[in-house]
């Protein structure tokens, strides 16, 4: 007999939070770029994102050429695009640039497969990139950020809202 799964998120009715997600009307467009192996791990958290915010695109792949099947250039040419990175030029989001940044991209995936989705991808190296000056502690206790400071996407996003939009409800 098959598992009963929760008809929204696809998980186990135990592991299920759909009936805790309120809606969040985002004003930013946020555009997660999820690495292939991310898609329906039990551990993910993008599926808490796709339940909660109005305003979340989420594309699957690696290389440029899975990315642009799912409309990636047209989404970077419509608004001025910020990725939430830490690369070596990053900038603070809590500075004044990321207030001129109307859509986000957050990579999803291990660390080591975000830096490659990045690294694969040129026109993400364009982008400005931006960092959490100083990040909240992970509250997320399903998986263990390898160094602190580090939080699961959904935190990311979370904070990031926080910051950028200080009137949502996040």
């Amino acid at each position: 007999m098959a598992r009963a799964l929760c008809t929204r998120c696809g998980l186990h009715p135990n592991t299920c939070v759909c009936e805790v997600c309120e809606q969040v009307d985002n004003r930013h467009r946020v555009i997660i770029l999820q690495h292939p192996s991310e898609v329906g791990h039990s551990k993910g958290t993008v599926r808490v994102l796709q339940q909660c915010l109005t305003r979340l695109e989420v594309l699957v792949g690696e290389s440029p050429e899975s990315f642009s099947g799912q409309g990636l250039e047209r989404l970077l040419t419509e608004t001025r695009s910020g990725l939430l990175f830490p690369c070596a030029d990053s900038q603070p989001v809590e500075s004044n640039a990321a207030g001129q940044i109307d859509q986000w991209l957050v990579l999803d995936g291990t660390w080591r497969k975000a830096a490659k989705i990045l690294y694969l991808n040129p026109q993400l190296r364009q982008l400005p990139c931006f960092h959490f000056a100083d990040p909240p502690a992970s509250r997320y206790r399903i998986r263990k950020a390898p160094k602190a400071g580090q939080l699961s996407t959904a935190e990311a996003v979370a904070y990031l809202l926080t910051l950028t939009e200080p009137a949502t409800d996040t």
